[in-house]
């Protein structure tokens, strides 16, 4: 049941404005829902709104993933910049942003990942509604949404954004061992491999306290090697705390490629892997973990078995399944299918998607972008500018890939390793300076100083 009152002003905040429908001239009724859910929705009549509020256009961006909030920084950028006032709104299912690329550190050592929103988004910048993206309609321009309280809300728009990301891929079926796809499971693995340790320190048959001490992590991507470069720096220095030998602990990264990180060049890929032996971090290439045995061991795809008392898996990601119910038109890869200016296909003109759970190309070289971090970034940028062009009816800059490229790894204990290759050539940065280019795009993807 809605409550109904009559204004002649109304405040941003703590109210959010759900649906608007014109009256009469200079009349406008309104549902307002407030952003804390302790009051009941309310109908509210408007009356003589200023010019700019009548003319203001709604943004809705739904996920507060890397993409999400970068996105919500980049329109309020171009608004300011070109004077044309928007309200943001943001929805997310939780009340902060998770620093998802820091979870191998939490797998490690306890690291703390949340950022609340107002952290974020200072009051004025963004509203934000705590809700589960449930289906759009397109025709109507809203999103149907669950709010925290599990109660069915519509949230109405002028422009959506869909940010929705991905989710880390499970282990296969009856495989055993942990994949590394949050803080619940970040936490798990540290735990376990803490236990390990600690039964180690108390094992005196000399194969089973080497199986105690062995990890093997599965996926030879950047978030595979960062978890093995962590972890094999944390668990020496474990080990060292509980009396075992420092020699003991052994973190193996079974990679199914040829060499790790296939995003790099060869050569910059071997660098890396020095990197990582320096660490005492053993690498088998052209394989794949089976299952985790239950006896010690990890069994391989071709028979192999590597002395283990925990397989993690970081084997890739997939599109959000959210996707699935939204009633929009997915491609074979799960993900829905853009134009050059982040608009979803098939008549969507007011909806876009970028990050993980797009499918965006540069039309004029073909290059599909890859499902990172940075990529995202750099494609919520760009579409700060095309929302605000849509709105003013002016033509945009299409989506273009980058032309160089670069990633960074971290190493552990504060070293890392930066790649960039441009005009042809390999540029590596390693030790501490890497770790402080790490640690700065962790932080620049955070929109942490």
């Amino acid at each position: 049941m809605l409550s109904t009152i009559t204004c002649n002003n109304i405040s941003r905040h703590p109210l959010f404005v759900n649906t608007c429908r014109c009256i009469s001239h200079k009349k406008f009724e309104i549902v307002v829902i407030p952003s804390c859910h302790n009051f009941a929705p309310t109908l509210v009549t408007w009356v003589n709104p200023s010019e700019e509020w009548c003319a203001m256009q709604t943004i809705v961006v739904v996920g507060g993933g890397y993409a999400g909030i970068h996105t919500v920084k980049a329109v309020k950028a171009e608004s300011e910049r070109t004077g044309a006032p928007v309200r943001i709104v943001l929805m997310d299912p939780a009340t902060y942003h998770a620093k998802k690329v820091r979870l191998v550190q939490a797998a490690a050592v306890p690291t703390s990942l949340r950022v609340p929103w107002e952290a974020l988004f200072p009051a004025g910048e963004a509203d934000f509604v705590q809700g589960r993206c449930l289906a759009v309609d397109a025709a109507a321009r809203k999103v149907k949404y669950e709010d925290a309280s599990g109660v069915e809300r519509t949230l109405a728009y002028d422009r959506l954004v869909l940010a929705l990301g991905s989710v880390v891929r499970e282990a296969p079926e009856g495989a055993g061992g942990i994949a590394l796809r949050d803080e619940v499971h970040a936490e798990r693995i540290r735990l376990a491999v803490e236990a390990n340790l600690s039964a180690a320190a108390q094992e005196r048959d000399a194969s089973r306290q080497a199986a105690l001490c062995a990890v093997v992590v599965a996926g030879g991507g950047i978030s595979g090697v960062e978890t093995a470069a962590e972890l094999a720096k944390a668990m020496r220095r474990r080990a060292a705390a509980l009396g075992l030998p420092a020699t003991l602990p052994r973190v193996t990264i079974v990679a199914g490629g040829t060499r790790l990180v296939p995003l790099m060049t060869e050569a910059a890929s071997k660098r890396l892997e020095a990197r990582l032996r320096a660490a005492s971090v053993r690498i088998v290439r052209g394989a794949r973990v089976a299952r985790e045995g239950g006896d010690g061991f990890a069994v391989l795809s071709d028979g192999r078995r590597l002395p283990c008392g925990l397989v993690i898996w970081t084997i890739g990601v997939d599109p959000s399944p959210s996707l699935r119910g939204l009633g929009l038109p997915l491609g074979s890869n799960g993900r829905l299918q853009t134009d050059s200016w982040y608009r979803v296909q098939g008549g969507y003109d007011t909806i876009y998607a970028i990050g993980d759970n797009a499918r965006i190309v540069d039309s004029a070289t073909g290059i599909e972008d890859g499902m990172t971090c940075r990529e995202a970034i750099q494609q919520a940028q760009r579409l700060g500018r095309v929302l605000l062009a849509d709105i003013a009816g002016r033509p945009a800059e299409p989506h273009r890939a980058a032309t160089r490229q670069q990633y960074c790894v971290d190493l552990g204990e504060g070293e890392g390793f930066a790649w960039i290759r441009h005009w042809g050539v390999d540029f590596t940065i390693g030790g501490a300076l890497g770790g402080k280019v790490r640690e700065y795009t962790w932080n620049l993807g955070s929109l942490m100083k």
